[in-house]
């Protein structure tokens, strides 16, 4: 399960961060003092759950959430007072907690995040399996067959698909956001905010960076514990 942490308390993101470390199927991407930065990384990036404080000085963590596309992850408040507890519920969070937080409190927590989590994906549909997909380039329909996938870039709102066998990518009207949810089960996976890489294609690796057809990607701080 994938987090992010929001708080504008740098020592409450150090205890999280702690805390998290002692749960090896928690995977913290980011934590965040900033609201704009965290919305940012949310729309980039594919993340399972979001931890957020309620009193922030830009910003309160419920029109934070508010504010969300209908699409996000699942929330769980973080603050040092309980008044809001029941405007966190009627957001359909999955917990509240309150500061200072325990070990055991904390891992209670990710236990029902975990949870929820197993269930939404059990109801996805098994089409997440496909083995191939149409992108429109150039004004027809291309076929891309996902075993084929080098890697793929970002260009804003356009990514190129850089596939085994052709020199020239496949550009195409898409968010790289997308893609990682679409492809994640396959294989293809998120190592930096502009790029995606087929794991099976990969021929080297360092520290920060991967090697795919004798290209080196870079690969992004937040993503080097997939390596």
């Amino acid at each position: 399960m994938t987090l992010i942490v929001l708080d504008d308390e740098p020592l409450a993101l150090v205890l999280i961060e702690k805390l998290a470390a002692q749960l090896p199927d928690l995977h913290l991407l980011a934590t965040f003092t900033d609201a704009a930065a965290a919305a940012d990384f949310l729309q980039n990036n594919t993340v399972d759950l979001l931890l957020t404080d309620i009193h922030m000085p830009d910003v309160s963590g419920l029109e934070f959430v508010r504010q969300l596309p209908v699409e996000h992850p699942m929330v769980i408040f973080l603050t040092a007072h309980k008044e809001h507890a029941h405007e966190g519920f009627d957001l359909d969070v999955v917990d509240y907690l309150i500061k200072p937080i325990s070990p055991e409190r904390f891992q209670k927590a990710m236990k029902k995040a975990a949870t929820r989590l197993i269930s939404q994906k059990n109801a996805e549909p098994t089409s997440t399996q496909e083995s191939s997909f149409f992108v429109f380039s150039e004004y027809v329909q291309v076929k891309i067959t996902i075993a084929d996938i080098l890697y793929i870039e970002s260009m804003g709102d356009y990514v190129k698909i850089y596939l085994a066998g052709q020199a020239k990518p496949v550009l195409t009207l898409e968010r790289l956001k997308n893609l990682a949810a679409r492809l994640e089960k396959q294989g293809v996976r998120r190592i930096h905010r502009s790029y995606l890489v087929n794991w099976e294609k990969i021929e080297a690796r360092q520290k920060s960076q991967v090697c795919v057809s004798g290209i080196w990607l870079p690969v992004g701080e937040t993503f080097l514990g997939l390596l």
